[in-house]
C-alpha cells in the first residue's frame, strides 16, 4: 500500500468534522439561484470564512447568459399533473399550448419512426438531456414532457450551448418548452393515453432567461518556488433548491482544505487558486466559461491542474473508484485514495459536463463528484451516467435527492464528508509542494495511442492515419522514456531543473489534453453534448456511411486532412517538449 507523507497525514488529520458540517449547513440556508440576492449571501458568507483565514479574494461580476426557471402547469383531459419547466427551455405563449400528447418511449430512432411527431407534445421517459431535447426539436415537436422514473422530479439545464452563447452558436439553444414529472404523474399520463391515445395537453411554462452578471470569487495563496504556477482548486456556489450536498457540502470542502492547509503553505512550491462560481446550474458552466475567457493566458502559461469538487460527502455515497480523472491525473488520486481508504481507484473518463471549461487550455483535470452511491435503479443512476458520460461499473450516481428540493442537510453523511475532504487535501498537497508535478505524461500518451489507434482501425482504407498513429508512438515512446527517470529521481533534483521540467511537462500535456477531449479551437469550447475520444476524427463515422465519390465524401474527407493536419501539430508539440524533457535530464541543462 502507499503510503502518505508524515505532511500529508497531518494535513488530513486537520480535517474537522464540525466544520464541515457548520459551513454546510451555513451555506445551505439559501436558495441560490444564480445572480439571484441569495446566492450573492452565499458569496459572502464564503468570502468572509476566506477573510478569517488571512486569505485575500478578488470578486469578479461576468456579463453571461442564465436561465431561471419560474412555473410550468401541465393539465391532460382536465387533471392537473405536477411539473417543473427547465433552465434554457423556451416559455410558452402566454396562452399555453393546447396540442396532442404522443408517448414516445425513450425515443429511439424506432420510436421516433413509429410516430407522427410533428407540432405534439411529447411524452419521453427519463431525464430532460440537451441531446433529447434536439432529438425532438429536429422531429418538429412543439414541447417535451420527460417521464422521470424517480419520485422526486430532477431539475436540469437543457442547452447544449457550453456557457454563453455566441452568434455562431446560439441557434443551439432550446427553442420548445421542456418540462419534468415525477413517477407518479408518469403513470397517470400513461394510463390516459392507453385510454385515449387522442388525448390532448394543455402546456403553460414561463423560464426566466437573458443576459445578467453573475459573481467569481477567486482566492489565492502564493508559492514559494513557482509562484507564477497554480493548482486551481474550483467548485460551484449556486445550486438547485438548498443544494445542501449539491454543492454546499462541496464549498465546505473547499474552505476545510484551505484551512487544513494553510499551516503548511511555506511547502508550496506552487500556488494554491481558489474559484467559486455562479453560473454551473443555470447557465450551463457559464461561469468557469466566464473565467476560462477572461484569464484565458494566464490559465494557459500557468494553471498545471484543475481540481474540481462537487456533491461531497452524500449520504451512502461509499463508491469511491468512478471518479473522473485524466490518464495523467489517475495515478496521483489512485495513490492517496489507496493509502487513506484502502480502496483501489480506477477512475472514468471525463465526459461534457461539469465545469470542465478549460480543456482547450490544455489543463490536467481531476475529479467532479468524488464519491457515488452503490449501483442502483432510477434516474438519479443511470441519468447522472447519462449526463457526465457514461456509467462506472459500480457507480449509481449522486443519490435520489440530487437535484431536487430534498437535497437538505440530512442527506449528507458527516463522516463521508470528512473522509472526502481528506482525500481532496492531501492530493491538493501534493500537487502543490511535489518538486516535479506528479502528472504521469506515460500514461497520458500511451491512452492517446489507444484512441488513435481505434481511430485507424475504424477508418480502414478509408482515411489513411497512419502518419498519425506512427507519431503518436514516438509520443508514447519518449514518454514513457521521461517518465522512467522522473520516476526514479523527481524528488532529489535540483531546484533549477525541476522548473524546466515541470515546463517542458506543461508544454507536453497542453498538446495531449487538448488531442484527447476537444475539437474546438483552443479559444473557443466544444458542446455540451457527448462525444469521442480525440473527437477531431469524429467525422470518420459520417465518413463510413458516405457513399464512395459522393459529394459528401469528398467534403468529409477535405475536413479530415485539415484535422490531420492539427492532430500532427499537436502531436509534434508534444514530441518536441518530451525530447527537451530527455535532453534536460541528461545533461543537467536549465
Amino acid at each position: 500500500m502507499t503510503k502518505l507523507s508524515g505532511t500529508e497525514r497531518s494535513v488530513i488529520d486537520a480535517v474537522s468534522r464540525e466544520r464541515l458540517m457548520a459551513d454546510t449547513e451555513a451555506i445551505s440556508r439559501w436558495v441560490r439561484m444564480s445572480g439571484s440576492e441569495e446566492e450573492r449571501k452565499a458569496f459572502d458568507y464564503v468570502e468572509n470564512a476566506l477573510h478569517e483565514m488571512g486569505v485575500q479574494t478578488q470578486r469578479y461580476l461576468g456579463r453571461t447568459y442564465v436561465s431561471l426557471p419560474e412555473e410550468a402547469k401541465l393539465e391532460v383531459k382536465g387533471e392537473r399533473v405536477h411539473a417543473i419547466a427547465h433552465s434554457m427551455s423556451a416559455s410558452t405563449p402566454e396562452g399555453g399550448l393546447e396540442l396532442p400528447l404522443v408517448y414516445l418511449g425513450s425515443g429511439t430512432e424506432e420510436d421516433y419512426a413509429a410516430e407522427d411527431t410533428p407540432g405534439k407534445i411529447l411524452l419521453l421517459d427519463g431525464m430532460a438531456m440537451p441531446g433529447k431535447v434536439q432529438r425532438a426539436e429536429r422531429s418538429g415537436a412543439a414541447a417535451c414532457v420527460f417521464a422521470n422514473q424517480d419520485e422526486h422530479v430532477h431539475e436540469m439545464i437543457v442547452s447544449g450551448v457550453w456557457g454563453s452563447p455566441t452568434p455562431e452558436n446560439r441557434d443551439q439553444l432550446p427553442q420548445i418548452p421542456v418540462t419534468s414529472i415525477g413517477a407518479a404523474e408518469a403513470n397517470k399520463l400513461r394510463r390516459i393515453l392507453e385510454e385515449d391515445p387522442e388525448a390532448t395537453a394543455r402546456l403553460v411554462t414561463r423560464v426566466d432567461t437573458r443576459w445578467t452578471e453573475i459573481p467569481t470569487l477567486i482566492a489565492q495563496v502564493d508559492g514559494t518556488v513557482e509562484p507564477d504556477k497554480f493548482v486551481m482548486f474550483s467548485g460551484h456556489i449556486d445550486s438547485w433548491h438548498y443544494g445542501a450536498m449539491d454543492n454546499g457540502s462541496a464549498n465546505a470542502t473547499m474552505l476545510e482544505t484551505l484551512r487544513a492547509l494553510l499551516p503548511h503553505r511555506n511547502e508550496f512550491r506552487r500556488s494554491l487558486r481558489m474559484a467559486f462560481w455562479s453560473g454551473h446550474s443555470h447557465g450551463r458552466y457559464a461561469g468557469s466559461t466566464w473565467y476560462a475567457d477572461n484569464f484565458w493566458e494566464d490559465l494557459h502559461d500557468n494553471c498545471v491542474l484543475h481540481l474540481n469538487v462537487d456533491s461531497t460527502g452524500g449520504r451512502n455515497a461509499t463508491v469511491l473508484t468512478e471518479a473522473h480523472a485524466m490518464a495523467e491525473t489517475r495515478g496521483c488520486a489512485a495513490d492517496v485514495i489507496r493509502a487513506h481508504t484502502g480502496v483501489e481507484f480506477t477512475g472514468t473518463r471525463f465526459g461534457r459536463a461539469g465545469d470542465q471549461s478549460f480543456l482547450g487550455h490544455g489543463i490536467p483535470s481531476l475529479f467532479m463528484s468524488l464519491s457515488e452511491q452503490p449501483p442502483s435503479e432510477g434516474d438519479s443512476a443511470g441519468g447522472f451516467a447519462e449526463l457526465i458520460g457514461g456509467q462506472g461499473g459500480k457507480s449509481g450516481g449522486l443519490g435520489w435527492w440530487w437535484h431536487t428540493t430534498e437535497d437538505t442537510p440530512d442527506k449528507i453523511d458527516p463522516e463521508l464528508l470528512v473522509r472526502d475532504t481528506q482525500i481532496y487535501a492531501a492530493i491538493a498537497y501534493r500537487f502543490l509542494s511535489s518538486r516535479v508535478v506528479p502528472l504521469d505524461v506515460r500514461a497520458a500518451a500511451e491512452e492517446l495511442l489507444g484512441h488513435l489507434r481505434e481511430w485507424q482501425r475504424r477508418a480502414g482504407e478509408r482515411f489513411d492515419l497512419a502518419t498519425v498513429v506512427a507519431r503518436a508512438e514516438e509520443v508514447a515512446d519518449l514518454a514513457d522514456r521521461l517518465q522512467d527517470r522522473l520516476d526514479s529521481g523527481a524528488e532529489t533534483m535540483e531546484t533549477q531543473r525541476a522548473r524546466r521540467i515541470n515546463e517542458l511537462l506543461k508544454r507536453a500535456e497542453s498538446a495531449m489534453v487538448r488531442l484527447n477531449y476537444t475539437q474546438s479551437d483552443p479559444f473557443d469550447h466544444d458542446p455540451a453534448l457527448s462525444q469521442p475520444p480525440v473527437p477531431l476524427f469524429a467525422p470518420v463515422d459520417r465518413l463510413l456511411d458516405a457513399e464512395t465519390g459522393s459529394d459528401v465524401e469528398n467534403e468529409i474527407l477535405t475536413l479530415l486532412v485539415r484535422r490531420r493536419n492539427r492532430v500532427l501539430h499537436e502531436l509534434a508539440e508534444a514530441r518536441r517538449a518530451l525530447r527537451d524533457g530527455i535532453d534536460v535530464l541528461a545533461d543537467g541543462r536549465s
